[in-house]
């Protein structure tokens, strides 16, 4: 245990906070869509797919904040933001890891169902996916559909671990129902925040 003046770091902790590999980490969470591009959207076409990833990924910050780890998001508000310059923030400000928050949608109302989590790159994109889809089996109550490849912008354009994760699909109503819920958001940060620690620690 240690002590330095807080105006070093400009940075204030919980009282009695174990350090843990996310002190001082940098992760960027990429909230999907926003602004005039709502991403897909729910059976009765009046959930949006923007206003879901927001919330989850305000969890996360919140949960990963109290860690000790810097969190930058992409956006914070009901903005619109270039799909190529959201790796690009990872990028410019080395990123520890980069994870995206989405939701699927299938061609036909209740078609589809479960999370998956998605890389692109071999530069420990794979670890880090498999890390947090862990714990999002452990965490999250939907089906889970596994880690695969996906030749998302996102991911493709992204030198830093990135993952992108589809949280259940928003046009199906038993998964809307649950990803739609207070205590959704929760889970999924607790299993980012594990997945992470895990991922970091390795």
């Amino acid at each position: 245990m240690g002590w330095i003046p807080d105006w070093i770091t400009n940075r204030s902790f919980p009282k009695g906070q174990k350090e843990t590999p996310l002190a001082e980490s940098i992760i960027v969470i990429d909230a999907g869509h926003g602004g005039v591009d709502s991403g897909a959207l729910g059976i009765d076409q009046s959930h949006e797919e923007k206003k879901y990833t927001l919330r989850v990924s305000k969890a996360i910050q919140s949960k990963l904040d109290h860690s000790g780890a810097k969190v930058i998001m992409t956006r914070d508000n009901d903005s619109f933001i270039e799909l190529a310059e959201r790796p690009q923030i990872a990028n410019r400000n080395h990123a520890d890891a980069f994870i995206s928050i989405h939701f699927d949608s299938s061609g036909e109302n209740n078609a589809g169902t479960g999370d998956t989590t998605y890389y692109y790159h071999d530069n420990g994109s794979i670890e880090l996916g498999k890390a947090i889809n862990k714990q999002l089996i452990n965490d999250v109550p939907l089906y889970n559909r596994g880690v695969k490849f996906a030749n998302y912008q996102v991911l493709r354009d992204n030198k830093r671990p990135a993952i992108l994760i589809e949280g259940g699909y928003i046009n199906t109503d038993s998964d809307f129902k649950k990803l739609s819920s207070a205590s959704y958001p929760k889970k999924v940060a607790k299993a980012v925040h594990q997945g992470l620690i895990n991922f970091l620690s390795r």
